[in-house]
């Protein structure tokens, strides 16, 4: 049957909005790395990701056409084909030129808020009376300058939690990083009285006992 012997680049690029929209998932992700370690089948991902496998094929598809995973094999057991698939790289970065069209932005924060509410129904589902949760949500305003200067430092905190990865550990942890533009907060002017003692409390101060 059909045979495409072929190992993953080291690092492929992101560069098409299309492949960018397929990238942006976290079901995904883990079968773009399942898939660049070894080639496999949809009821194979299926069964170590715990899945059923109509959902898999679904996101094997999207990955398929958009060129991000590719069919390496075909077998045939007992009458039936098996398709095997493998990633195109090890490493998929994300060309920093997308950052600048119109749709890359919401895809990036879409992505996030449906891996956020995944995590939501997870934590509903296990049985851990106190599960480890650590959240941080920080509005300053900020130049372009200075917002550019704390993205270096978050991509390096990123790459710092990827390498930290124990596959035999039992538990598992996701790191969301976004640094995204919001309306300005109101910033009090020179002379003008600070009236957080009146009964108001400002948001960037803890409540007064």
């Amino acid at each position: 049957m059909e045979s495409r012997s072929r190992e993953p680049a080291g690092t492929y690029v992101v560069s098409d909005i299309d492949e960018l929209r397929a990238l942006l998932d976290s079901k995904r992700v883990v079968i773009l790395r399942m898939l660049a370690e070894e080639s496999l089948t949809v009821k194979q991902l299926a069964d170590r990701m715990g899945l059923v496998p109509a959902s898999v094929h679904y996101h094997v598809k999207v990955l398929e056409r958009s060129g991000l995973v590719a069919l390496v094999e075909v077998k045939e057991k007992s009458g039936i084909l098996e398709k095997y698939y493998r990633s195109i790289a090890r490493e998929f970065q994300v060309d920093p030129s997308l950052g600048s069209t119109p749709e890359a932005p919401g895809l990036a924060l879409d992505a996030l808020i449906r891996d956020m509410r995944s995590a939501v129904n997870h934590l509903q589902q296990i049985d851990e009376a106190d599960p480890f949760i650590n959240v941080q949500l920080v509005n300053v305003n900020l130049s372009r300058d200075e917002a550019a200067r704390f993205a270096v430092r978050l991509h390096e905190l990123a790459a710092e939690f990827r390498v930290a990865d124990e596959p035999s550990a039992r538990e598992a942890y996701s790191l969301a990083l976004a640094l995204y533009p919001c309306a300005p907060r109101l910033t009090r002017h020179a002379g003008e009285e600070d009236n957080a003692g009146d009964g108001e409390e400002r948001c960037d101060e803890p409540p007064r006992d």
